[in-house]
């Protein structure tokens, strides 16, 4: 029985416990907000537009060593917000550890009516809130989403630039803010373009006629995908046939980007080179042609 227990030593070992586990989420929420940091400055260090969902030039190195900072601070914000917020429900334990003893000496009442009036604010009152802080804690300590991450989810590509303790903030490539609670942001499917590294393996689809040169074909996108500035020169662009249409041979060429952000002008780049030199060469997208000019008689 508790009550049979000597109080100071009941005490004792109750704040020791309590103690170990604050010293503990304390060295943990320290270690992970430092590595996220880390990463974060790693990233912007080694190129700066692997958190940006598109390139662009239009911010000055002003506003772009603020956005940075930003990113920073946010970060760390919310690591100590989840620090004390963890820190708050542990001296609540601590507390309701201490008073266990004597609550059977309560009135059952008494007890009944707190449960109750207790159930209701957190269930009713509180629920959201509640369940978007603990999806926030959950969300921070996982790899799968971080603030520099560029996603494609719910059709909006962007990146992650901030994760409050309530809510997430993707900065789409048209630089709008798509703000998701944490609690549904947790349940989404999405797709993590830089989960584990920055590099984009990126295609472009095209058409060509069944009277063409397909050896031609291949030679000149391969050679229009080597020839971009954004192509990562680590690795050759490759040429496929992905199907035979009725009309038209549907062609795919693809070459590596070091970020998504350089995928989306590859693929711009790539697909404007080819437009040009189809038109000089005289390469139709099509067996046929239909003429709607009928003949004079």
């Amino acid at each position: 029985m508790l009550t049979e227990i000597d109080p100071y030593i009941y005490v004792a070992c109750i704040t020791a416990v309590a103690a170990i586990i604050y010293i503990w989420i304390s060295y943990r929420v320290t270690r992970f907000r430092k590595s996220r940091v880390d990463r974060i400055e790693k990233l912007i260090k080694k190129d700066p537009e692997t958190t940006a969902a598109i390139p662009t030039d239009v911010l000055t190195d002003k506003e772009e060593r603020q956005e940075r900072k930003d990113m920073v601070k946010g970060v760390k914000t919310r690591f100590t917000v989840i620090r004390r917020t963890l820190i708050l429900f542990l001296v609540m334990i601590w507390i309701l550890a201490m008073v266990m003893p004597f609550v059977g000496q309560l009135p059952s009442t008494m007890i009944s009516i707190l449960i109750a009036i207790s159930t209701a604010v957190v269930g009713i009152a509180a629920r959201p809130l509640v369940e978007n802080m603990i999806s926030g804690i959950v969300i921070s300590f996982s790899k799968q989403l971080r603030v520099g991450d560029t996603l494609v989810v719910d059709g909006q590509y962007g990146t992650v630039e901030d994760i409050s303790i309530t809510h997430t903030k993707i900065k789409t490539w048209d630089w709008k803010r798509y703000i998701i609670p944490n609690s549904r942001m947790l349940n989404k499917e999405f797709s993590n373009l830089t989960l584990n590294d920055s590099l984009q393996w990126s295609y472009i689809e095209f058409s060509v006629s069944y009277d063409a040169d397909i050896d031609e074909i291949r030679d000149i996108a391969i050679d229009v995908a080597s020839r971009s500035e954004h192509h990562n020169e680590l690795d050759t662009p490759q040429f496929w046939i992905r199907s035979m249409d009725r009309e038209s041979v549907v062609c795919w060429v693809a070459a590596w980007a070091d970020s998504p952000a350089e995928a989306w002008s590859l693929k711009s780049d790539v697909s404007m080179r080819l437009i040009r030199v189809f038109k000089e060469k005289g390469i139709t997208t099509h067996m046929s042609q239909v003429n709607l000019t009928k003949e004079q008689g």
